[in-house]
C-alpha cells in the first residue's frame, strides 16, 4: 500500500497539473478571441479605411478633396447611369421576387418542387451567365430575335442591363422572401379566413404588410448589387457605362488607385448608409415574424382566388420562370452545338478546348473553394460563439463590422485589399492567400448568421452544466457547442463553396495571371465573344456546385435518419 506521503505527493502533482492545464486553456481561449477580433479589424476594417485614406491623398501627399471633383467632372454621367439602372433594377427585381416567392409559398407538390429547383440552379450558377444567355437569345443573331422572329435588334443598351440584372437578382431575393413567408403566423391567416376575409384581402391586408420590411430589404440589396455590378454593363451595355464598369476599366487599364479609390467612395458611402437601414429593417422583420408557424404547409392561399393581384403575380412569375429556363437551357446547349452556315450540329470541340486551357483552372477553383469552405466555416462558428455567448466588450461593434462586407460592392472590397496588403510588413498581393482571405471575409456575414441561428437552438444551461461538472471553456466548445453546430457547419460549407466557385467582383483585381480561376476564364470568353466555350465553362461550374450541394443534402438526410432511428 502507498504511504500517506506518496498519496499527498500525487494529489499535489495532480492539482498543479490541473492548474497548469487551466492556465494553458484560458490562454488558448484568449488567443482564439484575439485572432478572431484581430482578423476582423485587419481584413475588414483596415481595407475600407485604406480606400478612404487613399481617396483623400493629394498630389503633395497631404489631405485633398480634389480627386472627388475630378471624378464628378469625368464620371458624372456614369454615376447618374448607375443610379438610374439601380433604381429601375431594384424596383423590377423586387416585384418579380415577390411574385416568385408567393407562387412558391402557395404552390404544392411537384409545382413547388419545380419552382425551387429552377431557383436553386439560378442561385448556384456563376456570374455573367445572364449576359451570356441574353446575347445568344436576343442578340443580333439571337435564337429568339433573329431565328424565330426574324428581327435584328441592337441588344446593347441600358434596358438590356436593367433586364439582365433584374433577372439575375430575383432568385436570391425570392428565396429570402420565401423564408420570411414560411415564418408568418398561421393563426392570423386562419382567423382572417374564419371571419370571412377573401384571399385577396388576406394577401393585401395581412401577408404583404407583414413582409414589407423584408421587401424593402430586397429593394435595398438589389440597388446595392446593381451599383456594384461591373460585368453586365461591360458585356451588354455597349456605349452605356456605369461607375462600377469605369472603376474596373480604370484599375485594369490605367492602375490609377487614387482615382479608383475616390470613385469607389461614391459606391462605398451609400452602401454603408444602406447597411444600417438594412439592419434596422431586418430587426423589424424579425419582430413581425417571430411567431413562427409549427406546421410548414404553405400559406393556405390560392393565388387565382386573390383577384387581379394574384393573377398578376402568377403572370409575372411565369414570365420569370420561362426566361430562366430559356436562359439556362440555352447556356447548357450552346457548349455542345456548332453552327455551320446557320445549321447547328452536335460537337465536343469545345469540351476538348476547355480541358486544354482550363482543366488546371477548374481544379484550382475547386481547391480554393474547399479551403475557404472549411476555414471560413470554422471561423464563422467560432466568431458566432464568442459574439453570442461570451458577451465580450465591443460585441456590437465587431458584429457590425463582420456583417458589413455583405453590403459592400465587390470592387470596393477588392481595391481595399490591394491598398492594404501591397507593402510590408504584410505584403500579400500576388499570392493565393490574399484571394482566400478576401473570399472568406466577403462571405463571413452570411456564415455567421447561419451559425448564430443554430446557436439560438442550444440552451445556455447545457454549457453551464458542463462548466459546473468541471469542463473548461475549450472543452465546452469542443464537446457541447461544436456538436450542436453540426447542421450549421454543413450549411455554411455549402454556402461558402458555392460563393467561392462563383465569386468575381471582390477578387477580380487580386487574381494573379498565373493562378486564374474558372469564373475569370468565363468572363474572358464572354468578353472575347467565344460564347460556346463560355457556356461550357458555366455549365461545368454549375454542375460541380450542384454535385456538392446534393452530396451535402444526402449527408444531412442520412444524419437525420440516424437520429430518428436512435430515438
Amino acid at each position: 500500500m502507498k504511504s500517506a506521503g506518496a498519496i499527498q505527493k500525487n494529489t499535489e502533482k495532480r492539482a498543479s497539473h490541473d492548474v497548469l492545464f487551466s492556465l494553458c486553456e484560458n490562454a488558448a481561449d484568449r488567443l482564439i478571441l484575439l485572432v478572431l477580433l484581430g482578423s476582423v479589424l485587419l481584413f475588414i476594417l483596415w481595407p475600407i479605411a485604406c480606400i478612404a485614406l487613399r481617396s483623400l491623398r493629394g498630389a503633395d501627399g497631404g489631405v485633398s478633396f480634389a480627386m472627388f471633383g475630378t471624378v464628378l467632372r469625368q464620371y458624372g454621367e456614369s454615376l447618374r447611369n448607375s443610379v438610374f439602372v439601380g433604381v429601375f433594377t431594384a424596383v423590377l427585381s423586387t416585384i418579380l421576387s415577390l411574385s416568385a416567392a408567393l407562387v412558391c409559398a402557395t404552390a404544392r407538390g411537384w409545382k413547388k418542387t419545380l419552382c425551387m429547383v429552377i431557383m436553386l440552379v439560378a442561385i448556384v450558377s456563376p456570374p455573367f451567365v445572364s449576359s451570356l444567355a441574353y446575347i445568344q437569345l436576343y442578340g443580333r443573331r439571337g435564337w429568339i430575335t433573329y431565328r424565330l422572329l426574324h428581327l435584328s435588334l441592337n441588344p446593347y443598351n441600358r434596358w438590356g442591363v436593367i433586364l439582365m440584372q433584374s433577372i439575375s437578382f430575383v432568385p436570391l431575393n425570392a428565396m429570402f422572401l420565401s423564408g420570411i413567408l414560411e415564418k408568418l403566423d398561421e393563426g392570423s391567416l386562419r382567423s382572417a379566413r374564419d371571419l370571412g376575409a377573401s384571399g385577396g384581402a388576406i394577401l393585401r391586408d395581412i401577408v404583404l404588410p407583414l413582409i414589407r420590411p423584408a421587401t424593402l430589404v430586397c429593394l435595398l440589396l438589389s440597388f446595392v448589387r446593381s451599383l456594384a455590378d461591373f460585368g453586365t454593363p461591360i458585356i451588354i451595355g455597349g456605349r452605356f457605362s456605369t461607375l462600377a464598369a469605369d472603376i474596373y476599366l480604370q484599375v485594369v487599364g490605367y492602375s490609377d488607385l487614387e482615382k479608383s479609390s475616390a470613385m469607389n467612395m461614391f459606391l462605398l458611402i451609400p452602401s454603408i448608409v444602406f447597411f444600417f437601414i438594412y439592419r434596422a429593417l431586418m430587426r423589424r422583420s424579425d419582430k413581425l415574424t417571430e411567431g413562427s408557424r409549427a406546421s410548414q404547409g404553405g400559406l393556405g392561399l390560392t393565388l387565382p382566388r386573390c383577384g387581379a393581384m394574384g393573377w398578376g403575380m402568377i403572370a409575372l412569375s411565369t414570365v420569370f420562370f420561362v426566361m430562366i429556363v430559356l436562359q439556362y437551357g440555352c447556356v447548357f446547349l450552346s457548349g455542345f452545338l456548332k453552327s455551320t452556315k446557320g445549321i447547328y450540329s452536335f460537337t465536343l470541340q469545345y469540351w476538348d478546348q476547355l480541358w486544354r486551357i482550363g482543366s488546371s483552372t477548374m481544379l484550382r477553383s475547386v481547391e480554393y473553394a474547399l479551403i475557404v469552405s472549411i476555414a471560413g466555416t470554422v471561423f464563422a462558428m467560432l466568431f458566432a460563439y464568442y459574439m453570442d455567448r461570451r458577451r465580450i466588450l465591443g460585441r456590437s461593434l465587431f458584429d457590425c463590422l463582420a456583417t458589413l462586407p455583405y453590403m459592400l460592392p465587390g470592387t470596393c472590397f477588392g481595391i481595399g485589399y490591394i491598398l492594404a496588403f501591397n507593402h510590408a510588413p504584410l505584403k500579400l498581393t500576388g499570392t493565393a492567400l490574399i484571394v482566400l482571405a478576401n473570399m472568406l471575409f466577403k462571405q463571413l456575414p452570411t456564415s455567421t448568421k447561419i451559425c448564430t441561428a443554430s446557436l439560438a437552438l442550444l440552451p445556455e444551461v447545457q454549457e453551464r452544466s458542463a462548466r459546473d461538472l468541471g469542463a473548461g471553456r475549450l472543452a465546452v466548445l469542443r464537446d457541447v457547442v461544436f456538436p450542436a453546430l453540426r447542421p450549421a457547419f454543413l450549411s455554411c460549407f455549402v454556402y461558402n463553396f458555392t460563393s467561392s466557385m462563383t465569386t468575381a467582383g471582390s477578387i477580380i483585381f487580386l487574381i494573379d495571371a498565373k493562378r486564374q480561376l474558372a469564373v475569370f476564364k468565363l468572363f474572358d470568353a464572354v468578353y472575347q465573344g467565344d460564347y460556346a466555350l463560355a457556356s461550357l465553362i458555366a455549365s461545368v461550374i454549375t454542375v460541380i456546385v450542384l454535385f456538392v450541394e446534393g452530396l451535402a443534402f444526402l449527408i444531412t438526410r442520412k444524419g437525420e435518419n440516424r437520429r430518428v432511428s436512435r430515438t
